[in-house]
Protein backbone atom coordinates (compact mmCIF):
# COMPACT_ATOMS: atom_id res chain seq x y z
CA UNK A 1 0.00 0.00 0.00
CA UNK A 2 1.38 3.42 -0.74
CA UNK A 3 1.09 4.89 2.88
CA UNK A 4 2.87 1.86 4.05
CA UNK A 5 5.67 2.28 1.62
CA UNK A 6 6.20 5.85 2.09
CA UNK A 7 6.52 5.56 5.83
CA UNK A 8 9.09 2.84 5.15
CA UNK A 9 10.99 5.59 3.12
CA UNK A 10 11.17 7.78 5.16
CA UNK A 11 12.18 5.61 8.15
CA UNK A 12 15.10 4.38 5.92
CA UNK A 13 16.39 7.80 4.83
CA UNK A 14 16.40 8.63 8.85
CA UNK A 15 18.52 5.81 9.22
CA UNK A 16 20.71 6.23 5.85
CA UNK A 17 22.47 9.07 4.62
CA UNK A 18 21.44 8.22 1.04
CA UNK A 19 19.73 5.35 -1.43
CA UNK A 20 19.30 5.22 -4.41
CA UNK A 21 16.16 4.92 -6.57
CA UNK A 22 17.05 1.80 -8.27
CA UNK A 23 17.91 0.33 -4.55
CA UNK A 24 14.08 1.76 -3.45
CA UNK A 25 12.47 0.48 -6.80
CA UNK A 26 14.21 -3.12 -5.44
CA UNK A 27 13.33 -3.17 -2.61
CA UNK A 28 9.22 -2.43 -2.73
CA UNK A 29 9.06 -3.99 -5.97
CA UNK A 30 7.88 -1.30 -7.48
CA UNK A 31 8.86 0.85 -10.40
CA UNK A 32 11.17 3.71 -10.36
CA UNK A 33 8.60 6.02 -11.56
CA UNK A 34 6.57 4.78 -8.50
CA UNK A 35 9.24 5.59 -6.04
CA UNK A 36 10.09 9.48 -7.69
CA UNK A 37 6.03 9.51 -7.40
CA UNK A 38 5.72 8.64 -3.52
CA UNK A 39 9.05 10.94 -3.05
CA UNK A 40 6.94 13.93 -4.58
CA UNK A 41 4.62 12.70 -1.89
CA UNK A 42 6.78 12.92 0.70
CA UNK A 43 8.03 16.83 -0.07
CA UNK A 44 4.80 18.09 -0.16
CA UNK A 45 4.04 16.19 3.31
CA UNK A 46 6.84 18.59 4.61
CA UNK A 47 9.71 16.05 4.94
CA UNK A 48 12.06 17.35 2.67
CA UNK A 49 13.80 14.93 0.55
CA UNK A 50 15.98 15.75 -2.59
CA UNK A 51 17.45 13.60 -5.33
CA UNK A 52 21.04 13.93 -7.19
CA UNK A 53 22.01 12.24 -10.53
CA UNK A 54 25.08 10.52 -11.30
CA UNK A 55 28.19 8.88 -9.90
CA UNK A 56 27.53 9.19 -6.09
CA UNK A 57 24.34 10.70 -6.54
CA UNK A 58 20.89 9.02 -4.63
CA UNK A 59 18.02 10.19 -2.65
CA UNK A 60 18.60 11.76 0.84
CA UNK A 61 16.82 13.77 3.68
CA UNK A 62 18.23 17.45 3.79
CA UNK A 63 20.71 17.51 6.77
CA UNK A 64 19.22 20.11 8.46
CA UNK A 65 15.89 18.36 8.81
CA UNK A 66 16.63 16.37 12.01
CA UNK A 67 14.11 14.18 13.73
CA UNK A 68 15.61 12.58 17.03
CA UNK A 69 14.96 8.86 17.22
CA UNK A 70 13.73 10.00 21.16
CA UNK A 71 10.37 11.47 19.19
CA UNK A 72 9.30 7.95 19.48
CA UNK A 73 9.10 6.19 22.55
CA UNK A 74 8.88 2.58 23.30
CA UNK A 75 4.95 2.49 23.88
CA UNK A 76 4.62 4.83 20.44
CA UNK A 77 6.70 1.85 18.27
CA UNK A 78 5.08 -1.05 20.02
CA UNK A 79 1.52 0.65 19.53
CA UNK A 80 1.84 0.85 15.94
CA UNK A 81 3.44 -2.53 15.67
CA UNK A 82 0.31 -4.08 17.03
CA UNK A 83 -1.70 -2.10 14.99
CA UNK A 84 0.03 -3.61 12.22
CA UNK A 85 -0.82 -7.01 14.01
CA UNK A 86 -4.21 -6.52 14.39
CA UNK A 87 -4.23 -5.75 10.09
CA UNK A 88 -2.11 -8.45 9.09
CA UNK A 89 -4.98 -10.93 8.43
CA UNK A 90 -6.54 -8.63 6.25
CA UNK A 91 -2.99 -7.64 4.37
CA UNK A 92 -0.82 -9.67 2.47
CA UNK A 93 2.90 -9.96 4.02
CA UNK A 94 4.37 -7.80 1.50
CA UNK A 95 1.75 -4.92 2.49
CA UNK A 96 3.27 -4.80 5.70
CA UNK A 97 6.68 -6.94 6.26
CA UNK A 98 8.83 -3.97 5.21
CA UNK A 99 6.77 -1.63 7.54
CA UNK A 100 7.37 -3.67 10.32
CA UNK A 101 11.46 -4.05 9.60
CA UNK A 102 11.85 -0.39 9.28
CA UNK A 103 9.68 0.61 12.09
CA UNK A 104 11.89 -2.32 14.02
CA UNK A 105 15.08 -0.63 12.69
CA UNK A 106 14.22 2.61 14.24
CA UNK A 107 14.46 1.87 17.35
CA UNK A 108 17.19 2.03 19.88
CA UNK A 109 18.80 -1.30 21.09
CA UNK A 110 17.75 0.17 24.28
CA UNK A 111 13.97 0.45 23.46
CA UNK A 112 14.51 -2.90 21.86
CA UNK A 113 13.82 -5.66 24.61
CA UNK A 114 11.16 -3.39 26.85
CA UNK A 115 9.08 -3.05 23.02
CA UNK A 116 9.43 -6.90 22.09
CA UNK A 117 7.75 -7.63 25.94
CA UNK A 118 4.66 -5.05 24.94
CA UNK A 119 4.13 -6.66 21.53
CA UNK A 120 3.60 -9.78 23.32
CA UNK A 121 1.22 -9.15 25.63
CA UNK A 122 -1.11 -8.87 23.13
CA UNK A 123 -2.31 -11.24 20.38
CA UNK A 124 -4.90 -10.51 17.89
CA UNK A 125 -6.28 -13.79 15.84
CA UNK A 126 -8.83 -12.65 13.21
CA UNK A 127 -8.46 -15.52 11.35
CA UNK A 128 -11.50 -17.61 11.69
CA UNK A 129 -12.32 -21.08 12.86
CA UNK A 130 -13.35 -22.60 9.45
CA UNK A 131 -12.61 -21.54 6.24
CA UNK A 132 -9.57 -19.31 7.48
CA UNK A 133 -7.67 -19.66 4.24
CA UNK A 134 -10.79 -19.12 2.37
CA UNK A 135 -11.59 -16.32 4.23
CA UNK A 136 -8.24 -14.92 3.67
CA UNK A 137 -8.25 -15.21 -0.13
CA UNK A 138 -11.78 -13.37 -0.45
CA UNK A 139 -10.35 -10.60 2.11
CA UNK A 140 -7.33 -10.21 -0.60
CA UNK A 141 -9.71 -10.24 -3.17
CA UNK A 142 -11.95 -7.44 -1.85
CA UNK A 143 -8.96 -5.61 -0.44
CA UNK A 144 -7.51 -5.29 -4.01
CA UNK A 145 -11.03 -4.53 -5.75
CA UNK A 146 -11.17 -1.61 -3.59
CA UNK A 147 -8.22 -0.27 -4.25
CA UNK A 148 -8.70 -1.12 -7.90
CA UNK A 149 -11.86 0.40 -8.08
CA UNK A 150 -13.04 -2.98 -9.62
CA UNK A 151 -16.74 -4.20 -9.58
CA UNK A 152 -17.80 -7.51 -7.74
CA UNK A 153 -19.46 -10.27 -8.90
CA UNK A 154 -20.46 -13.43 -6.34
CA UNK A 155 -23.55 -15.41 -4.99
CA UNK A 156 -24.64 -14.84 -1.67
CA UNK A 157 -27.07 -16.95 0.98
CA UNK A 158 -29.10 -14.66 3.06
CA UNK A 159 -32.49 -14.87 4.76
CA UNK A 160 -34.28 -14.02 1.64
CA UNK A 161 -32.10 -17.04 -0.17
CA UNK A 162 -29.81 -17.09 -2.84
CA UNK A 163 -28.49 -14.00 -4.46
CA UNK A 164 -26.43 -13.97 -7.78
CA UNK A 165 -25.04 -10.75 -7.68
CA UNK A 166 -23.37 -8.28 -10.03
CA UNK A 167 -21.93 -5.10 -10.50
CA UNK A 168 -21.22 -4.46 -7.10
CA UNK A 169 -18.98 -1.32 -5.93
CA UNK A 170 -16.80 -2.52 -2.64
CA UNK A 171 -16.02 0.56 -0.56
CA UNK A 172 -14.94 -1.11 2.81
CA UNK A 173 -13.75 -4.50 4.84
CA UNK A 174 -15.56 -4.24 8.32
CA UNK A 175 -14.65 -6.73 11.16
CA UNK A 176 -17.42 -6.47 13.84
CA UNK A 177 -17.92 -8.86 16.37
CA UNK A 178 -15.21 -11.74 15.46
CA UNK A 179 -17.10 -11.31 11.52
CA UNK A 180 -15.62 -9.80 8.68
CA UNK A 181 -18.39 -7.63 6.17
CA UNK A 182 -18.21 -6.11 3.13
CA UNK A 183 -19.88 -2.62 2.85
CA UNK A 184 -20.66 -2.66 -0.57
CA UNK A 185 -22.82 -0.36 -3.02
CA UNK A 186 -25.35 -2.18 -5.19
CA UNK A 187 -26.16 -0.58 -8.43
CA UNK A 188 -29.54 -2.59 -8.33
CA UNK A 189 -31.05 -1.54 -5.16
CA UNK A 190 -29.28 1.72 -5.50
CA UNK A 191 -28.22 1.94 -2.30
CA UNK A 192 -25.08 0.66 0.26
CA UNK A 193 -25.50 -3.10 1.61
CA UNK A 194 -23.64 -5.21 4.18
CA UNK A 195 -22.45 -8.73 3.44
CA UNK A 196 -21.14 -10.82 5.67
CA UNK A 197 -18.26 -12.98 3.81
CA UNK A 198 -19.08 -16.16 5.64
CA UNK A 199 -22.16 -15.93 2.89
CA UNK A 200 -20.07 -15.35 0.01
CA UNK A 201 -18.90 -17.38 -2.18
CA UNK A 202 -17.85 -17.73 -6.22
CA UNK A 203 -16.65 -14.04 -5.44
CA UNK A 204 -14.51 -12.67 -8.78
CA UNK A 205 -13.48 -9.13 -9.82
CA UNK A 206 -15.12 -7.63 -12.61
CA UNK A 207 -13.35 -5.46 -15.47
CA UNK A 208 -15.97 -2.64 -14.86
CA UNK A 209 -14.08 0.47 -12.74
CA UNK A 210 -16.88 2.86 -10.15
CA UNK A 211 -16.40 5.96 -8.42
CA UNK A 212 -15.96 6.46 -4.76
CA UNK A 213 -18.75 7.42 -2.94
CA UNK A 214 -19.41 8.66 0.16
CA UNK A 215 -19.59 6.10 3.30
CA UNK A 216 -22.23 6.12 5.55
CA UNK A 217 -21.66 4.38 8.72
CA UNK A 218 -21.69 0.34 7.71
CA UNK A 219 -24.29 -0.27 10.94
CA UNK A 220 -26.25 2.70 11.85
CA UNK A 221 -29.41 1.89 10.00
CA UNK A 222 -29.31 -1.99 11.23
CA UNK A 223 -28.35 -0.14 14.88
CA UNK A 224 -31.22 1.70 15.26
CA UNK A 225 -33.57 -0.77 14.08
CA UNK A 226 -32.40 -3.29 16.48
CA UNK A 227 -32.75 -1.13 19.37
CA UNK A 228 -36.19 -0.46 18.30
CA UNK A 229 -36.82 -4.02 18.55
CA UNK A 230 -35.13 -5.26 21.59
CA UNK A 231 -36.76 -5.63 25.37
CA UNK A 232 -36.06 -7.45 28.62
CA UNK A 233 -37.13 -11.08 29.27
CA UNK A 234 -36.47 -12.99 32.33
CA UNK A 235 -34.62 -16.64 31.69
CA UNK A 236 -33.60 -18.94 34.40
CA UNK A 237 -30.26 -20.91 33.55
CA UNK A 238 -28.01 -24.00 34.86
CA UNK A 239 -24.98 -23.10 36.12
CA UNK A 240 -23.31 -24.97 33.91
CA UNK A 241 -24.27 -23.29 30.80
CA UNK A 242 -23.30 -19.91 32.38
CA UNK A 243 -20.22 -19.26 30.34
CA UNK A 244 -22.32 -19.58 27.18
CA UNK A 245 -24.39 -16.97 28.24
CA UNK A 246 -21.83 -14.50 28.78
CA UNK A 247 -21.19 -14.34 24.66
CA UNK A 248 -24.62 -13.07 24.80
CA UNK A 249 -24.90 -10.58 27.75
CA UNK A 250 -22.79 -9.28 30.80
CA UNK A 251 -22.04 -10.68 34.23
CA UNK A 252 -24.57 -7.02 35.11
CA UNK A 253 -28.00 -8.94 33.79
CA UNK A 254 -26.80 -12.00 35.63
CA UNK A 255 -28.60 -12.63 39.61
CA UNK A 256 -26.73 -15.73 40.87
CA UNK A 257 -29.62 -17.44 43.00
CA UNK A 258 -27.48 -19.90 45.42
CA UNK A 259 -28.90 -22.73 44.11
CA UNK A 260 -27.03 -23.82 40.86
CA UNK A 261 -28.80 -21.84 38.59
CA UNK A 262 -29.08 -17.88 37.39
CA UNK A 263 -31.46 -15.72 36.55
CA UNK A 264 -30.89 -13.53 33.57
CA UNK A 265 -32.44 -10.28 32.48
CA UNK A 266 -31.91 -10.58 28.86
CA UNK A 267 -32.04 -8.07 25.82
CA UNK A 268 -33.97 -10.26 23.24
CA UNK A 269 -34.94 -9.38 19.58
CA UNK A 270 -38.53 -11.51 18.79
CA UNK A 271 -36.72 -12.73 15.42
CA UNK A 272 -35.32 -16.26 14.40
CA UNK A 273 -32.02 -15.00 15.89
CA UNK A 274 -33.13 -14.68 18.96
CA UNK A 275 -35.02 -17.88 19.36
CA UNK A 276 -32.21 -19.45 18.49
CA UNK A 277 -30.00 -18.81 21.19
CA UNK A 278 -32.70 -19.48 23.60
CA UNK A 279 -33.28 -22.93 22.01
CA UNK A 280 -29.17 -23.64 21.46
CA UNK A 281 -28.97 -23.78 25.10
CA UNK A 282 -32.09 -26.36 25.29
CA UNK A 283 -33.15 -27.95 28.57
CA UNK A 284 -30.47 -25.71 30.28
CA UNK A 285 -32.48 -22.77 30.09
CA UNK A 286 -36.03 -21.47 30.63
CA UNK A 287 -38.00 -18.45 29.65
CA UNK A 288 -39.99 -17.24 32.74
CA UNK A 289 -41.31 -14.32 31.05
CA UNK A 290 -43.09 -12.68 29.62
CA UNK A 291 -45.96 -15.23 28.10
CA UNK A 292 -45.57 -14.12 24.63
CA UNK A 293 -41.96 -15.47 24.35
CA UNK A 294 -42.58 -18.73 26.10
CA UNK A 295 -45.93 -19.39 24.04
CA UNK A 296 -43.64 -18.81 21.00
CA UNK A 297 -40.70 -20.96 22.38
CA UNK A 298 -43.90 -23.90 22.83
CA UNK A 299 -44.39 -23.95 19.67
CA UNK A 300 -41.24 -23.72 18.33
CA UNK A 301 -40.36 -26.69 20.00
CA UNK A 302 -43.59 -28.77 19.00
CA UNK A 303 -42.85 -28.22 15.52
CA UNK A 304 -39.58 -29.01 15.67
CA UNK A 305 -40.70 -32.06 17.66
CA UNK A 306 -43.44 -33.34 15.57
CA UNK A 307 -40.35 -33.42 12.67
CA UNK A 308 -38.73 -36.11 14.01
CA UNK A 309 -42.52 -37.85 14.75
CA UNK A 310 -43.06 -37.91 11.24
CA UNK A 311 -41.24 -40.42 8.43
CA UNK A 312 -38.30 -39.16 7.13
CA UNK A 313 -38.95 -40.50 3.44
Amino acid sequence: MKLERMLAIVMLLLQRKKVTGKELSEMFEVSLRTIYRDIEAINAAGIPVITTSGIGGGIRIIDQYKIEKGIFTADDISTILMGLLVVQGALSGKDIATVQAKLRSFISEEQADAIEIKTEQIMFDLSSWIRGKEANRMIHTIKSAIEQKLTLTFAYLGHMGQEKLHGVEPHRLVFKNSQWYLQGYSTVKEDFRLFKLRRMYNLKSETDTFCRRILPHPFSAFTDIMSKKTFKIKLLIESSVIDRMLDYCTIDDITDLRNGSFMIDFNFIDDDYGYGILMSFGDKLTCLEPASVRAELQRRLQEMLARYNTDLL
